[in-house]
């Protein structure tokens, strides 16, 4: 159920029932918005506990100076219906992402050029790119034409709104697997890597073969799949569902362990020991916060929470007086084994054009892996040093003082969905829907992940709870 904004009521003397939420990130969020929306009028006591002082989890965005920084989630797919659902009921308009877009992949001491639907001139870039670009190889093309032939048997099926289309395909494969079973290689060295490292901050060796087939298909091997954005970046639907929600979120409250008694969610205990009581429980966060803070759950419903893994990256925003890109480029790409410890460099203006202030642009540096956590334990200011200066060996343009830098640190970044968990999260979820009434788990590892997964997760889990306390309290 989503429903315009005028629905979500102040709770003023609520007498249904009590549901918390734990995390106010994306999942949380939508959680909470959809208690709000099927029981208006204060009609169920809702509460969300933050454990950190931000809420929006990984899909945080925060305004500086004017410009609007987003500090992980940045884009929402074509295919992500239930986000763009929320987005209109939020009032918050969407823009398609330029029809033309580029960027330029690091190889042999230059950037390389790749552009779609963009001028002649890019359109020679390109085929000079494809041609002659050591990265680029007959052998990858043509490869890069199967996999296109392969996932276009299951294009009606590779989305992000119904998980369970493509549980057949999680075969346990990773994709480094799937590539070399289906004679891919060259086409994963050549391209499918890198969009990898990007789309997931992970490998083809952690990620699973289902959820990469659905990202390349998705975001690089369908020509025709598009994007959309706020003007100002996703920052404006983040913000919006975090202002409907604000009164009933305690931020810097940290859950220290959700209870059961007698099979079933009683409610939780905080890091400073207030018992709050609860009908139901929605633990909408990481895997592994949720297999930590909920002690009592059973051995197989544990096992699956710990498979789960994520990646790590470090973030870096920077405002500038001007685009350190190449024209027409929103990226700026480095293969592995490239001479950095940057993985990417986007231009956020170019696909959201007023997430600067007019006449200057926001970019972003991205570090994944072993080298995001070398940089973890720097102060901020080291972290700007070493990204600016490793910059401005690509990026002449890249000023030595930009107008700010923020640095954001996720030890759990993206969820990897590794090989045959997608359908041991789903087959989780069913068991523990029949064997522990009142909890209820939500997050974007419970499906394809992406803020999509979350965000639907939150919604259905906010449903489930309510009618499971309908059902618990006929009256």
């Amino acid at each position: 159920m989503i429903d315009s904004p005028g629905a979500r009521n102040k709770l003023a003397h609520p007498s249904g029932p009590d549901i918390l939420v734990v995390g106010a990130g994306a999942a949380g969020l939508a959680a909470a918005w959809e208690l709000r929306a099927a029981r208006p009028h204060g009609q169920c006591r809702i509460r969300v506990l933050e454990a950190s002082e931000r809420i929006g989890g990984r899909a945080f965005c925060e305004e500086i100076d004017g410009f609007h920084v987003h500090a992980g989630v940045s884009i929402i797919h074509e295919s992500f219906k239930t986000t763009r659902d929320l987005a209109r009921a939020l009032n918050v308009e969407l823009h398609r992402s330029p029809k033309a877009k580029g960027g330029q992949s690091y190889a042999d001491g230059r950037f390389w050029g790749l552009y779609v639907g963009g001028s002649l001139k890019q359109s020679l870039t390109s085929l000079r790119t494809m041609l002659f670009s050591p990265q680029h190889t007959l052998a990858g093309n043509w490869q890069f034409m199967r996999l296109y032939a392969l996932l276009r048997k299951r294009a009606g099926d590779l989305d992000f709104e119904d998980h369970s289309r493509v549980l057949d395909l999680d075969t346990g494969q990773s994709f480094a697997e799937f590539a070399r079973a289906n004679s891919l290689e060259q086409y994963l060295r050549q391209a499918g890597e890198l969009d990898l490292n990007c789309f997931t901050a992970g490998s083809s060796g952690q990620v699973g073969a289902t959820y990469a087939m659905a990202l390349l298909w998705l975001w690089t091997v369908n020509p025709a799949s598009r994007s959309y954005l706020p003007r100002q970046g996703i920052g404006a639907l983040v913000g919006a569902l975090a202002d409907a929600c604000a009164d009933c979120i305690s931020v810097s409250t940290p859950v220290e362990r959700i209870l059961l008694r007698e099979g079933r969610a009683i409610g939780v205990v905080t890091a400073d020991g207030e018992h709050i009581a609860a009908d139901a429980v929605i633990c909408a966060t990481t895997a592994s916060s949720a297999a930590r803070i909920i002690p009592d759950l059973p051995e197989d419903v544990r096992a699956a929470l710990q498979r789960v893994r994520y990646s790590s990256c470090c973030y870096v925003a920077f405002g500038l007086e001007e685009n350190i890109l190449a024209d027409g480029s929103h990226a700026g790409l480095f293969p592995p084994g490239s001479p950095t410890f940057l993985t990417m460099v986007t231009n956020l203006a170019a696909t959201a054009p007023d997430a600067a202030p007019t006449g200057k642009t926001l970019v972003h540096a991205l570090v994944i892996g072993e080298q995001a956590r070398a940089l973890f334990d720097l102060d901020d200011e080291e972290i700007v040093r070493r990204t600016v200066e490793e910059m401005r060996r690509f990026f002449p343009a890249m000023p030595a003082a930009p107008l700010f830098a923020r640095v954001y640190r996720w030890p759990e970044a993206l969820c990897l969905s590794p090989g045959g968990m997608l359908r041991e999260i789903h087959d989780m979820l069913t068991k523990l829907r029949r064997s522990i009434p009142g909890l209820y788990l939500a997050g974007d590892y419970t499906r394809l992940p992406s803020l999509n997964g979350a965000i639907k997760s939150g919604i259905e889990a906010a449903q489930a709870s309510l009618s499971f306390v309908d059902m618990a309290n006929p009256g």
